[in-house]
């Protein structure tokens, strides 16, 4: 029906299994309590696009996947990420423009630590991308409300720890950083105006997670692309015109972050089918949805992406620590390539991010076919773009230093270290998108195992080349972990098949 969806009277069963709780191919073997809640109009398909039929219809209609459907999943998701490292650009070189340099100094620190929270609850995002591309697919109104609720209250649930402890953790930040009084004032003004966007950030993830999984590309293109802009345009408003300073930069990113939060609610709301008019329905509806159940299968799954996480924490925590102790130069030429190498994560984070949506509408599907088409097409966009990025740096290597750093010293020295620049995206470009295979899945235990394993491999380089090989010794540790996440990954895809068949 176009209009309101009034569902009355009848209370027949929804002959949709649920699709929670069947991590790593043990399906769940208890249905929601509740009746489901049958959708009489789908809100959207694959590619974004709305339609007449149902969501059983679509199923039933489902085509192979073609390179030109992924690719309009694909570019908007790659755009959208590549504007996230502008942000720190800007916000760095507005705060370089400042009188005192504590001001840089304070706001990367206060950045560091909001990165690292994040970083480690971004299981968020991923986690409700896979749900929502199987619910997507099922037919039931329950099941979509379920993988927008459950993340939903998790999020509300950590925001409330995080305000609850935002005292301690800015004093334990301060105990592993040593700063001066002046950096330290502005730090803790950056992170005291900021810590109350948890809630915003937090929320944001599970909306976007949900929106990308539905491929509501328009919505998840605003919600990212059009923060980050208003971002960058109210810092330069408040800081260099207005002179607010650090407050002003903190308040830009706030405002921006419940702006993304505003466009997720309404996109969310246009996207849901609407409750049934009758309130013991409605109970039935929401009581299905948000169960212990779902909550507990869900923290299972997103259990293994934080612990994923946490590696590759240690790794890059390890990798910094090192190279501090050769000296300033070799720590600013490392850091410079970091910053190269992050804008090419970036790209085959958006690979894998397309790549979720259509590997959970396989598993939703029950359509093995389909998941052996995702990831034969990701394969082929990874080799394509690491082939690229590797031309990109044996062409363009010296320039795009310059554009970091005009230091003739520091260019030099990661000029001799260009070398693992062009390995980089070969070795890491499989591991960092396949993954969205199982992440759309929700098979996340392999991620967990395969990221630990690339780990103890880097540690046991680390251990013996950079005392023999220095600097290079911690860049082929560094190569080591990245080829290791692809190396361990693959050989798991067997099990994506597998869940795919379960129930065909």
């Amino acid at each position: 029906m176009a209009g309101l969806f009034c569902h009355g009277g009848n209370k027949g069963q929804d002959p949709q299994i649920t699709l929670w709780g069947q991590d790593n191919g043990h399906p769940k073997n208890h249905q929601p309590e509740p009746p489901a809640v049958p959708i009489s109009k789908p809100q959207c398909r694959a590619g974004g696009e709305d339609t007449n039929h149902t969501m059983s219809e679509n199923a039933a209609k489902a085509t192979p996947l073609s390179s030109r459907a992924y690719a309009r999943v694909l570019v908007p998701f790659v755009l959208s990420t590549m504007t996230q490292p502008l942000l720190g650009v800007v916000d760095t070189a507005i705060m370089g423009h400042m009188s005192n340099p504590s001001y840089i100094a304070g706001v990367a620190v206060g950045a560091v630590i909001f990165n690292t929270i994040y970083w480690l609850l971004g299981f968020l995002r991923v986690g409700s991308t896979g749900f929502s591309a199987q619910a997507g697919t099922s037919g039931s109104a329950t099941e979509l409300y379920k993988a927008l609720l459950v993340p939903g209250v998790m999020a509300i649930c950590l925001s409330c720890v995080l305000l609850a402890l935002q005292w301690p953790i800015f004093q334990g930040a301060m105990l592993i950083m040593t700063l001066d009084e002046a950096t330290r004032e502005v730090a803790w003004t950056y992170y005291s105006i900021l810590i109350w966007g948890a809630p915003l950030v937090l929320g944001n993830y599970a909306l976007l997670g949900w929106l990308m999984g539905l491929s509501r590309i328009r919505a998840s293109l605003v919600m990212q692309m059009g923060s980050n802009v208003l971002n960058m345009i109210l810092a330069l408003l408040l800081v260099p015109v207005l002179g607010f300073g650090v407050e002003g930069v903190a308040v830009a990113t706030l405002v921006s972050q419940a702006f993304a939060f505003a466009v997720g609610l309404v996109a969310a709301h246009r996207a849901l089918p609407p409750l049934p008019c009758d309130r013991a329905e409605r109970k039935h509806l929401l009581r299905s949805a948000l169960n212990w159940q779902d909550m507990l299968a869900m923290a299972r799954v997103n259990a293994n992406l934080l612990l994923r996480t946490i590696c590759m924490l240690a790794q890059t925590n390890i990798f910094m620590a090192t190279a501090s102790t050769f000296g300033t130069t070799t720590l600013s030429a490392n850091a410079v390539l970091v910053q190269i190498l992050l804008v090419f994560t970036y790209v085959f984070e958006g690979i894998a991010n397309a790549s979720s949506v259509f590997a959970g509408q396989a598993r939703g599907l029950h359509r093995p076919e389909l998941m052996d088409a995702v990831y034969r097409i990701t394969l082929r966009w990874t080799l394509a773009s690491g082939l690229f990025m590797t031309l990109i740096c044996a062409l363009w290597h010296t320039p795009m230093l310059s554009l970091f750093t005009d230091l003739e010293d520091v260019i030099q020295a990661a000029q001799a270290l260009s070398l693992w620049s062009l390995f980089f995206p070969l070795v890491s470009g499989p591991g960092l998108t396949v993954y969205g295979l199982f992440t759309g899945a929700s098979v996340t235990r392999p991620v967990f195992v395969s990221t630990l394993q690339a780990l103890l491999a880097f540690g046991a380089v680390w251990a013996l080349a950079v005392p023999i090989l220095g600097n290079n010794g911690l860049w082929l540790a560094y190569i080591i972990f990245y080829l290791g996440r692809s190396v361990f990954l693959l050989p798991h895809v067997g099990k994506l098949r597998a869940v795919c068949a379960q129930g065909s």
